[in-house]
């Protein structure tokens, strides 16, 4: 095997630890990747309600930054007189939230002080889900769960309902409003989505049939979801899915903006295969450097040339390495994530490359030294 070849092995061997290590040093105390937008989904109901259909249509802006979400309940209930049929998590919304009953718009009520205890809370009869209120800070909270055995916490000022006199019969609740798109960082193309929880319907008296439409036909680039084929059209412009049983806990609309081909080639490379490619070249460059000085003065017992790129060319390649990010970012704009951690903690390698390295380069040079004295 040549020196050459012994190097390019060996270099190979400590860039794959030092990516493996980079892994844990620049991923450890992290904020989350997801920038939260709207935090919507299925209203919770009432025991003495069912719910024989609800129909979702979602209007997607132009730019992919927010959509129109109008959903509609159609509703049955065995009794007639006033009553809670439904109970809504209305937080973070970019437009109002507007409820309308058989097209009679209603006022959405926050929680009086007197339903904030579960003794005197017509709350408990919203399917087993409101838990309990507790103080949490300076906001009221309770805990409701969307999962078996699996309970999330919101202020109760987020949580609105209306009261109103119902028929015996089947009547139809219509809900409104314009929701902000959320923002997943965690990948190299920052990935926008729109989400809404199905989960509330688990706990329904009943389910019926579910119908969602997509309508992106305001913007022009492509459109993906977790909802499988759909029944007719397509996402790109609009589209219809039709269930007769959940699809899943949850539906989610995403789009990533599209990118060059070089951009594409840069993020297949990855930073630690640009830094395999620079630290060869540099490699390289370092061995001819100790060939030539040894050459020339066979006689000497240190070469400052193995000492000096010792020292430096290990560190390039770390600095290198943390570059490369921002090089990929650059070729990917302004649709680069830029969520990579601490990558900077790679310098605490250095001392380890820095001895591999020298020793490599060293031995190296001591082998053509031999060479060269033998020879003469």
């Amino acid at each position: 095997m040549s020196c050459f070849e012994i190097q390019s092995y060996t270099m190979k061997q400590v860039l794959f630890i030092i990516l493996i290590l980079t892994g844990q040093l620049c991923f450890a105390n992290m904020g989350t990747p997801i920038r939260e937008g709207t935090l919507s989904g299925s209203a919770i109901s009432s025991r003495d309600i069912d719910i024989v259909r609800e129909t979702i249509h979602l209007k997607i802006d132009k730019d992919f930054k927010t959509a129109f979400y109008q959903i509609e309940y159609h509703i049955k209930t065995d009794i007639a007189g006033k009553q809670i049929p439904l109970l809504f998590l209305a937080k973070d919304y970019k437009g109002n939230f507007t409820v309308w009953v058989d097209d009679q718009k209603v006022k959405l009520i926050d929680i009086p002080e007197e339903y904030k205890t579960t003794a005197k809370s017509p709350f408990e009869r919203f399917s087993g889900t409101f838990e309990r209120a507790y103080q949490e800070g300076e906001s009221e909270t309770v805990e409701i769960s969307w999962q078996k055995d699996r309970g999330f916490s919101y202020r109760l000022n987020d949580l609105k309902y209306f009261e109103t006199d119902l028929s015996e019969g089947e009547h139809i609740v219509r809900v409104e409003y314009t929701a902000d798109v959320w923002t997943d960082v965690s990948d190299w193309i920052k990935e926008y989505s729109f989400r809404y929880s199905l989960s509330p319907a688990k706990y329904w008296k009943s389910f019926g049939s579910l119908e969602i439409t997509i309508d992106a036909s305001d913007f022009n680039s492509n459109v993906t979801t977790n909802l499988g084929q759909a029944s007719q059209g397509n996402p790109d412009s609009i589209a219809v899915w039709n269930f007769s049983k959940l699809p899943g806990d949850y539906i989610q609309v995403s789009s990533k903006p599209k990118i060059s081909r070089f951009a594409d080639a840069m993020i297949a490379i990855d930073p630690f295969g640009l830094t395999v490619i620079f630290a060869l070249l540099i490699s390289l460059l370092h061995l001819l450097g100790i060939i030539k000085y040894r050459r020339s003065k066979p006689a000497k017992r240190y070469s400052w040339v193995v000492i000096s790129g010792s020292v430096l060319i290990p560190f390039l390649i770390l600095v290198f390495y943390i570059m490369s990010y921002d090089f990929i970012d650059s070729a990917i704009g302004e649709a680069a994530g830029r969520f990579h951690g601490y990558t900077f903690l790679v310098i605490l390698l250095y001392p380890l490359i820095l001895l591999i390295y020298w020793g490599l380069m060293w031995l190296i040079d001591r082998t053509i030294k031999r060479k060269i004295n033998t020879a003469e």
